[in-house]
């Protein structure tokens, strides 16, 4: 199965991904990790997005859909993380996916609201010193996810990809929702 999961920032995109790939066995593929390894490794990857990541400002498409076809080409079945944040990325992404073969089977939504949003970035970067979890960082995270990737969303939803689930709830809670919503998707998953 291969799914995009997608949602603000804070919305526990990565921890319901990470429980997601690890229950059904498959590879969870997060940007966000990927970029931040680089960063932290000094490659030349991480020196040309730091600033970007440092302001909380997307990094350009054709860089991270050379990243993303890079990984996803090892990978039969996938949870996507991070990506696409634009609707021009999701076309590419789509695109790519055609190429190498491995269209989605679903795109997941975890739907919270900025309140929620805000409260869990904010204890995130108390607990993990994460710098693209400021304060100001995070009110422009939020309002490039409205702006940009809200079409996105409807872009996924027009097509019937879209499977939204309430993203506010613990962890465990949200898990069940996506656990029962999926479960008539992918039932003949490529």
């Amino acid at each position: 199965m291969r799914i995009l999961i997608l949602g603000p920032q804070g919305s526990g995109k990565g921890t319901q991904a990470r429980l997601l790939a690890g229950g059904r066995g498959l590879a969870h593929v997060a940007t966000g990790d990927i970029l931040r390894a680089a960063v932290a490794n000094g490659s030349e990857l991480g020196r040309r997005v730091r600033p970007i990541l440092e302001r909380g400002d997307l990094v350009p498409d054709d860089l991270m859909i050379e990243l993303i076809r890079e990984r996803l080409e090892e990978e039969d079945g996938f949870v996507l993380d991070g990506f696409p944040r634009t609707v021009p990325q999701a076309e590419a992404l789509d695109t790519m996916l055609a190429d190498i073969g491995k269209p989605l089977d679903a795109v997941l939504l975890l739907e919270v609201g900025d309140d929620v949003a805000v409260r869990r970035l904010t204890a995130r970067a108390a607990e993990e010193g994460r710098t693209d979890d400021a304060p100001e960082v995070i009110a422009n995270r939020l309002r490039l996810y409205h702006e940009l990737t809200e079409p996105v969303v409807e872009r996924y939803r027009g097509i019937g990809m879209l499977v939204a689930v309430d993203g506010e709830g613990s962890v465990e809670e949200v898990a069940e929702e996506i656990e029962s919503a999926l479960s008539g998707v992918g039932a003949g998953s490529r």
